[in-house]
């Protein structure tokens, strides 16, 4: 695994970079975020992405999100790594322009092909998964958040992208009905919107019905698909809390919930990722 740095607007930032032999046709690309609190090494441990990437010829980026108070050093509790999501952020960082220089250094580097770009990410990555297919659709094949909101408002993504959206029916951070949350950063209690709230949301914006239909119900896993012009599709795993199904579960179950292994995240995100292409 190689790091990067790049020369950004919000200072020098790096991210690690995982890839086969790059001999050959250009590689799929999947950019991986992390959750708040956690890092480029965490997420690439905590996902088992590097081991599904050397068996499947894929390049995988992990890019570093910044500490709430970049001027200290960071800190899971009191200076968490974080993206700027589009919840309560300001407009700096500019973590979608840092993302974009992630994807053309791989491009131009690093033998990663254009037309097969995915970015997939953990809580807060999630959240910043779906900021950045709305402002930079026209960069990605398709996206997979897991876990988390969609934040962001966009009366409508053009050209629609392609989403898988993956999560936990014992989540403790992200719980499906939301409601009141205790968070770690703080010790602070939330109010969450429920799961459905905020994929109607971007169902919307895709041009997809905001109702999902049953597709199936098997062996715990729950599919369900949003009707539309590109595909959109919800997994809810029974017994999952928050953690990457099938991981490493680094995550305290007691702030988290249950870990699982009944779906394996990077097979089930790489299934769907290697049906689009942009």
């Amino acid at each position: 695994m190689n790091a990067v740095v790049l020369n950004t607007a919000s200072g020098d930032r790096r991210f690690l970079l995982h890839g086969a032999d790059q001999s050959g046709p250009p590689l799929p690309l999947v950019v991986m975020l992390h959750g708040t609190g956690g890092s480029a090494e965490f997420a690439a441990d905590e996902t088992r992405w590097p081991a599904f990437a050397d068996a499947h010829r894929l390049l995988v980026a992990f890019p570093d999100g910044l500490p709430v108070d970049p001027s200290r050093p960071p800190s899971f509790l009191s200076n968490p790594k974080r993206w700027n999501d589009g919840s309560t952020q300001p407009d700096e960082p500019d973590d979608v322009a840092y993302l974009s220089q992630v994807i053309r250094h791989a491009v131009q580097h690093a033998h990663a092909d254009p037309a097969r770009v995915y970015l997939t990410g953990f809580s807060n990555g999630a959240a910043m998964c779906f900021r950045f297919a709305a402002e930079r659709p026209t960069e990605l094949a398709a996206v997979a958040p897991l876990a988390g909101y969609c934040h962001v408002s966009p009366a409508s993504v053009i050209p629609p992208v392609p989403t898988l959206y993956i999560v936990g029916d014992q989540d403790l951070l992200i719980p499906l009905n939301g409601g009141s949350v205790r968070v770690p950063w703080g010790n602070r209690v939330v109010e969450r919107p429920t799961v459905d709230a905020s994929l109607a949301k971007w169902a919307v914006a895709l041009g997809c019905s905001p109702t999902p239909q049953v597709v199936s119900d098997v062996d715990g896993v729950r599919a369900e698909r949003f009707a539309g012009p590109v595909e959109f599709a919800r997994l809810t795993v029974s017994g999952l809390g928050h953690h990457w199904p099938g991981g490493q579960a680094m995550f305290n179950p007691r702030i988290a919930g249950p870990p699982s292994d009944r779906l394996n995240g990077c097979e089930r995100v790489w299934a769907f990722f290697r049906s689009h292409r942009r």
